[in-house]
């Protein structure tokens, strides 16, 4: 008889109970791409802020300011070539360089600050309205980087994604949303909250 039938069956339960664990351990749960596309955000931002005392940043100009933006006294920049109007600041900012921090909302909560504006009105219009994605991504200006955005028309844009108001192909719990930093555009949940900066159109 050979030296493996010898052996004792709890010793061979022992020498195989190590393969058995292997096959049987649960697969780690992928996440979710747009999580992990707000990890990346946050981690860039927080690498920004572990570089020491960050330098002056001169507001870029572009090639959007003369030939598409025109920036308004009262708080408003205009679209010459979309023939849109833009809230310069985006919800909870305010002054001529946008101080402040802004507010993020759910999807339904943007639109509502929308109608909750129009009701007293800004800058003597009471037609603002959340961007849809092709409105929101025509601000991008591929000259200025992080953001990528004319900030001499636009100050101080808040490190995050924008909402727009156009929902999901196919998916209604989700809708479209913009990254200015990277020129990112993705869908997130509705009850996700982001910032918001109100358009109006019919612009002579």
């Amino acid at each position: 008889m050979s030296y493996f039938l010898k052996l004792s069956p709890m010793l061979c339960l022992f020498l195989l109970s190590p393969f058995a664990q292997a096959d049987t351990k649960p697969e780690a749960k992928k996440a979710e791409p747009i999580a992990e596309m707000k990890k990346e955000a946050k981690a860039e931002e927080a690498a920004d802020s572990q570089e020491g005392e960050p330098e002056e940043v001169k507001p870029c100009e572009g090639k959007t300011l003369k030939s598409k933006f025109t920036v308004n006294p009262n708080g408003t920049v205009t679209d010459k070539k979309a023939k849109l109007m833009w809230m310069q600041c985006s919800i909870g900012q305010s002054g001529a360089d946008c101080s402040g921090a802004g507010q993020t909302f759910t999807y339904e909560h943007s639109l509502q600050q929308a109608k909750i504006i129009n009701e007293t009105g800004f800058a003597n219009f009471k037609d603002w309205r959340v961007p849809s994605l092709k409105e929101l991504t025509s601000m991008v200006d591929l000259t200025c980087g992080q953001p990528v955005l004319n900030t001499t028309a636009f100050p101080n844009v808040p490190k995050g994604w924008f909402w727009t108001s156009s929902p999901h192909n196919s998916n209604t719990y989700y809708a479209w949303m913009v990254y200015f930093e990277h020129a990112k555009h993705h869908t997130d949940v509705k009850y996700g909250t982001n910032y918001v900066r109100l358009v109006r159109d019919n612009v002579k």
